[in-house]
């Protein structure tokens, strides 16, 4: 399998995944029966319109906005998920925040794979495979738009 090939595969996965695990409530893997419909489909519409963007330029072509869009896109994700969810768990500034969501009401009750550090968030299973495809989807698409 080429590398492009794999960057476009990776991106079509991290795409699926996320709505899969947006849209299904597998607890306690997720726990989706806990956001609202408003909260659901601002999640899965937001995220799914700019991970499909990163998919259909990769499989598009290599000039322009297309080569452009996910050598910006995927690494301005990865960094959302590193202040997200690592900072808070390694960071005691970090976790004292409370942005963007309500840890508890929304993920204290999911797997976990790694200790649980009271009163701070904790990433849990099904974001730290989201987050391991990311990493993997970012360094793909570097090597192929790169050539390396």
């Amino acid at each position: 399998m080429s590398l492009r090939l794999f960057a476009i595969a990776l991106s079509v996965l991290l795409l699926i995944y996320h709505q899969v695990t947006t849209w299904v409530p597998v607890f306690p893997w997720n726990d989706t029966k806990q956001y609202s419909r408003k909260e659901l489909l601002a999640e899965a519409g937001s995220n799914g319109l700019l991970m499909g963007c990163g998919a259909v330029c990769l499989i598009m072509g290599n000039t322009g906005f297309y080569y452009y869009y996910p050598l910006i896109y995927y690494p301005f994700l990865l960094s959302g998920e590193f202040f997200q969810w690592w900072l808070p768990y390694f960071s005691e500034k970090f976790a004292a925040s409370r942005v963007n969501f309500d840890y508890e009401k929304l993920f204290s009750r999911t797997t976990k794979l790694i200790p649980h550090k009271p009163g701070k968030r904790t990433p849990d299973a099904n974001h730290m495979v989201l987050h391991s495809i990311t990493v993997i989807t970012v360094i793909a698409v570097y090597l192929d738009r790169f050539n390396l």
